[in-house]
């Protein structure tokens, strides 16, 4: 599973040793999945230090709502349309502005797919007087470099008067569908990350474009 994985971030397997390619295409997206919820920390001057990074655990999430109610974080503020109840990680992500803690909720629909969204409270000063779709190109540059990928359909708009930016990703191995939004100083991240295509049109509605703010 996904989450042993996380579990043992210091401790990455062999490639030389994985010798089907089907076993290295899991590794490898295994591993994004991993590295994956470091990347929108790529803003502009903050330099990361995430070999060092702190595991809290796993935990179950919030609640899911019944029938076909959107999945609900309080703490997170947000409410999204989770095919089914994904886990809870946190990491802390040592960086040179302090330790930053990134909270994940995500749900593996399968080896080869995942539906995430993470968020991330930024020091108000490291986001004050910033633009802020400049600091989300950032991130979303730091994504789409890790697996090689291109950026295609990129799209700047609002999500309950905040900025939010779009795309999609197109790697070798690995696409992805992704979704960033800035909420003050707390950025989320949310994608769906699937190998060998792009994630399909009725997943991106039913999740990604169902995400939602809350108080």
């Amino acid at each position: 599973m996904i989450y042993s994985y996380f579990a043992s971030l210091n401790q990455l397997m062999d490639i030389d040793s994985l010798q089907d390619s089907n076993t290295f295409n899991i590794y490898n997206l295994l591993n994004m999945k991993k590295q994956i919820i470091f990347l929108a920390l790529i803003l502009t001057g903050l330099t990361l230090h995430a070999s060092s990074v702190s595991y809290y655990g796993v935990q179950k999430a919030g609640k899911v709502l019944a029938g076909k109610q959107k999945f609900y974080s309080p703490d997170g503020k947000f409410k999204i349309m989770f095919p089914a109840e994904p886990t809870r990680t946190e990491e802390n992500v040592p960086t040179d502005l302090g330790d930053i803690k990134m909270v994940m909720f995500m749900y593996e629909k399968n080896p080869s797919e995942a539906f995430m969204v993470a968020y991330s409270d930024y020091p108000e000063s490291s986001i004050s007087g910033q633009e802020p779709y400049a600091l989300m190109e950032s991130s979303k540059e730091g994504v789409l470099n890790n697996f090689g990928a291109t950026a295609e359909n990129v799209k700047k708009y609002k999500i309950q008067n905040y900025p939010a930016l779009s795309f999609e990703g197109r790697g070798t191995d690995f696409c992805t569908s992704y979704l960033l939004v800035l909420r003050n100083n707390r950025l989320y991240q949310i994608a769906i990350l699937k190998a060998g295509q792009l994630p399909d049109k009725a997943d991106v509605k039913s999740f990604i474009l169902s995400f939602e703010l809350t108080n």
